[in-house]
Order: structure tokens, then C-alpha cells, then sequence
């Protein structure tokens, strides 16, 4: 199938790129490891959670998540679509001390903001990138050169004009990096069980104080946030795609009652499950780790790659 999905390693940086253009559809909560995700409101109106603030997101509006910072999109019209560009953290290194993670909150704009020079640069680049993917193979090394070219632009920008914030270390120790993986392959494994710091240590055979600093340290986040994300993350899936009692998604899923797993609710989606599942459309959902790609050819996509192309350029 002809799709709007495009992957690139550059592989001297050991960088890799994907962009991809697609329907927004239905809430699906995850958060990217070791990448940043730049998605760029192409049409229509859609919610963009981004830890846990909710904004609103309308043609020509942009955001920008780190590593780690769990988010989520869903549609308010028919019709809605997104350009996305996922570029690995350590593209930082091109700039900053190699395995420091920054994040960039004020990189979000609004009606009163989206034109601004700072943010067309940033629609720019993402543009160009787009178009050195697609090239692919047939643009060769200079495919390459200008896909590299311009995200060194972007992140150029990035640092100049949107607050960065140091918030984490990406380990580049092999042998922490295994442990991590083991210990949330651990977690995936057992998350609707009674889990605790202390079981994962005794698992690994370490104790709980390394544990609690791995996590801090190559999650950004604590063991507890974590294992309510991966619960919170399985509970959505239930209440979209099953009919069951709230009360029993949220006991299998390892909240102890619906009580805590609402709570969770309101703080991230802003709302209970009740009405996230009353708002549902069944021609809207797709379910976890699908995508509605666009095509190459949409009209929509050429339309504002070619504006981003231009507005960008001469700004």
C-alpha cells in the first residue's frame, strides 16, 4: 500500500528519522523511550495530551514531546490530520553534551502564536526533512546531507528560541541500558499484580536504591509513575476496544479501584472513563499501534508541505 511513511538512519550519528502523515483518530497513550515527536496540525481540530496538560491543536498548530513525557492525540472533527517527524535524543549531541536530554515546553503554538518566525522555521524543517525521506534511495547521499542539514536547523532553533530545559541523562553504558530493558520487560510482565520497588530488585538482584535511580535517571520518571503509565496505557486499550465494567478494567489492569484509576483519568485526559467512553465514535477508533496513514498524494499534505516550503523559507 502506497503510504505517507518514511524512515532514514544516518548512520555516522547513529540518528534515526521517521516521518509520517496520518488521520487523527482515537486516544492512544504512549510516550517514546529515547526519541522526540514534532507533530505538526495539518487539518482540522484536534486534542493533544503532552504529560499532563491537554491542548487544543488546529491547523498550522505544532508541539513537540521529549522522551518519556507520555502523550496522546485524539480528533474533535472528521477529517483531521497530522504530520509527525520522530528524530532519536541523541541528535542532540550535535549541540549539547552527548546524553543530556532536554525538553522544550514552550514549543507549542496557538492561534496567537502559530505564525510567529520561530515557529514557521520550525514547519520549515520539519517540511524539508519530510522531503528528503521521501526522496529516499532515488536522492542518495544528498537525501542524506539535507536531512541531517536541517534537523541540525531545527534543533538550532529548538535551543534559540524555546526555553530548553534539562531534565535527564540517556545512559550510553551498554550494560545499564540491558538492565532497564530487563526490568521493564518485568514490569510489562506483571503489571496487573501488587508491584513493588522491592519486587523488581529482588527480581534483577539489585537493590532498590539502584532500581529507584535507573528509572529516574534513563526513564525521567519514577518506578510508581511508570507502572501507572504501562496500567493507565492498558486500561485506555480496554475501555476503547471492550464492553467491561469500569469497576473490573480497572482491577485487572492493577488499580486497586475505579476511584484511583478516574482519578488518573481527570489528571491526564480530563475526564472520567465513563465519559472518555461515552465520547467515542466507533468509525474513529483504530486500534493500538495502528495508524490511518495518509497517502503520498494526498491533497492536503502536498498543499501544506508546499506552503511550510514557502512561508518558511523566506520568513
Amino acid at each position: 500500500m502506497n503510504q505517507a511513511n518514511y524512515e532514514m538512519d544516518l548512520l555516522r550519528e547513529n540518528i534515526h528519522l521517521r516521518c509520517f502523515a496520518h488521520s487523527i483518530m482515537n486516544y492512544r497513550y504512549h510516550w517514546h523511550p529515547d526519541e522526540y515527536e514534532l507533530s505538526i496540525a495539518l487539518q482540522g481540530t484536534q486534542e493533544y495530551c503532552r504529560g499532563t496538560e491537554t491542548h487544543v491543536l488546529e491547523e498550522d498548530d505544532l508541539i513537540l514531546t521529549a522522551p518519556g513525557n507520555g502523550h496522546a492525540s485524539m480528533r474533535r472533527q472528521a477529517g483531521t490530520r497530522a504530520l509527525v517527524l520522530h528524530f532519536s535524543a541523541n541528535a542532540l549531541k550535535l549541540l549539547v553534551k552527548k546524553g543530556y536530554i532536554y525538553q522544550f515546553p514552550s514549543c507549542l503554538s496557538s492561534a496567537e502564536t502559530r505564525q510567529e518566525k520561530r515557529f514557521c522555521q520550525i514547519r520549515f524543517y520539519a517540511s524539508q526533512i519530510w522531503n528528503a525521506l521521501e526522496s529516499g534511495e532515488s536522492g542518495g547521499l544528498y537525501a542524506q546531507l539535507s536531512a541531517k542539514a536541517n534537523l541540525e536547523l531545527l534543533l538550532i532553533t529548538l535551543f534559540t528560541e524555546f526555553d530548553p530545559q534539562q531534565f535527564n541523562l540517556i545512559s550510553e553504558d551498554d550494560k545499564r541500558r540491558a538492565s532497564m530493558r530487563l526490568l521493564l520487560n518485568y514490569v510489562e510482565e506483571h503489571y496487573t499484580e501488587k508491584l513493588t520497588l522491592e519486587n523488581l530488585a529482588d527480581y534483577a538482584q539489585y537493590n532498590r536504591t539502584y532500581v529507584s535511580t535507573l528509572f529516574k535517571q534513563m526513564v525521567g520518571i519514577n518506578f510508581h509513575e511508570y507502572l501507572t503509565r504501562v496500567r493507565f496505557q492498558h486500561a485506555l486499550n480496554d475501555l476503547t476496544y471492550t464492553k467491561e465494567n469500569l469497576t473490573d478494567i480497572a482491577l485487572k489492569n492493577g488499580f486497586p479501584d475505579l476511584k484511583t484509576l478516574t482519578a488518573r483519568f481527570r489528571s491526564t485526559l480530563l475526564r472520567t472513563p465513563a465519559e472518555f467512553r461515552a465520547s467515542l465514535n466507533p468509525d474513529d477508533l483504530f486500534y493500538e499501534k495502528q495508524r490511518r496513514f495518509l497517502t503520498p498524494e494526498d491533497v492536503v499534505l502536498r498543499r501544506k508541505l508546499e506552503e511550510y516550503t514557502r512561508i518558511g523559507g523566506i520568513a
